[in-house]
């Protein structure tokens, strides 16, 4: 039994560690909008079940919700696990501090791998050319294609949907997503600020003072200058860096 647990343990502690796969992060927020909308209709089939109308609040919920990647049913000959929604994308691309981008902003020559065929078998199967070549990468990428770390490539299938046909062999590091929450949002900035200030408010007077009457005057100090700093960061960093933060700029075609 502890040997069991210990192993489930140490798988979790190196799932945490090891590499980030972006497909699979891609199907784990596909199916997470879609158990959002599956609730939000349940909520609304029993409320029309019991003769009420339906929640207006709950009805601009579903409104604004992520919508997940659905493969429209006349192309059944497409794997559907390839399918993604412009949401399902943004959600990842704003964890990872990514960009979605039309290919001809990535510096290639020709698309990598075998990408042209499966574009070319996807324009079989729709009767027409894809809308885009759409392309997520680090931005990085796009002012140094690197071949040996190359992007995913998504071709368009309709105006919401888009079709994976490559991704990258290395996956990226597990510390991406930790070093790319701070630049999410400005709400993000402001979070990392309280968990990084909060402990030294606390810490460093109770380290440095004797009696508790410093420590709770000290304290009280810090809460203040702290309160003060985050306030200036989370206004200054609002106005002067709104377009870097990755919820502005997952696609945009400038480069910060």
């Amino acid at each position: 039994m502890e040997r069991s647990i210990w192993c489930i343990f140490a798988s979790q502690i190196n799932n945490m560690f090891s590499t980030v796969d972006i497909e699979t992060e891609l199907l784990k927020a596909r199916q997470k909008h879609a158990q959002a909308v599956h609730t939000l209709m349940q909520q609304i089939e029993e409320a029309k079940k019991k003769g009420t109308a339906p929640d207006a609040f709950i009805l601009k919920r579903l409104r604004d919700a992520a919508k997940p990647g659905r493969l429209p049913e006349a192309f059944a000959g497409l794997d559907k696990n390839k399918v993604f929604s412009a949401d399902d994308i943004k959600s990842i691309c704003i964890q990872y501090r990514l960009r979605f981008l039309d290919g001809q902003q990535f510096k290639m020559k020709e698309l990598p791998g075998n990408a042209s065929t499966i574009i070319a078998r996807v324009e079989k199967e729709l009767g027409r050319e894809t809308g885009k070549i759409k392309v997520v990468a680090p931005v990085s990428f796009f002012k140094t294609p690197r071949h040996n770390n190359e992007p995913l490539i998504f071709a368009q299938i309709d105006e919401h949907n888009y079709y994976l046909v490559h991704k990258w062999n290395n996956g990226l590091s597990w510390s991406k997503k930790i070093l790319a929450f701070p630049l999410r949002s400005i709400w993000s900035l402001l979070i990392c600020l309280t968990i990084i200030g909060l402990p030294i408010v606390f810490i460093v007077p109770a380290a440095l003072f004797k009696t508790s009457e410093e420590v709770q005057y000290y304290q009280s100090f810090y809460m203040a200058a702290f309160f003060i700093t985050a306030v200036f960061v989370t206004v200054f960093g609002g106005f002067s860096f709104y377009k870097s933060f990755s919820r502005a700029c997952w696609n945009r075609y400038y480069f910060n």
